[in-house]
């Protein structure tokens, strides 16, 4: 029985060498390469855009928020959680490149576009803190359009 428990133990250390040099042998991931971008205008970045939203100090899960952006630089964000809505509104303001809006209550949240150096791909990236001293970031995509269903006509 040793013999046999000892063979095994052999095999598996094989087999896990060999699955170690495999899958070090495997290409690396290709990794983004982010370039902070200056938002030439407000329309560049209108429309909606999605991201998980990450709170620090931490919390147990992470939330989905949508951002739309209005072409005067209105904003709306809103994400549904288990046990509530985080939802707001406001004005956004281009500075240098930037975008940046202040809330009633002492919060104050900035935007910065970054794109890929390898493709066309772009994201916002939001940081913001609340009156609360809380602090969130996102990398916000833009969110797939949607394509209403045509109406049919009554003839």
């Amino acid at each position: 029985m040793t013999k046999l428990k000892r063979s095994l133990e052999m095999i598996a250390v094989i087999v896990l060498i060999q699955v170690m040099v495999a899958c070090g042998s495997m290409a690396p991931k290709e990794t983004r390469q982010w370039q902070p971008t200056a938002i030439p205008d407000l329309k560049s970045v209108a429309g909606k855009w999605e991201g998980l939203l990450v709170r620090n100090p931490r919390t147990r899960d992470d939330d989905w928020v949508t951002f739309v952006i209005g072409e005067t630089g209105t904003y709306e964000f809103v994400s549904y959680r288990m046990i509530s809505v985080f939802a707001g509104k406001g004005k956004l303001v281009l500075t240098d490149g930037k975008l940046s809006a202040k809330s009633e209550k002492g919060g104050q949240m900035t935007l910065q576009l970054l794109a890929d150096s390898g493709s066309s791909d772009r994201i916002l990236r939001a940081e913001a803190k609340d009156g609360e001293g809380f602090y969130y970031w996102v990398d916000l995509k833009r969110a797939p359009t949607t394509l209403s269903p045509r109406r049919q006509s009554d003839s």
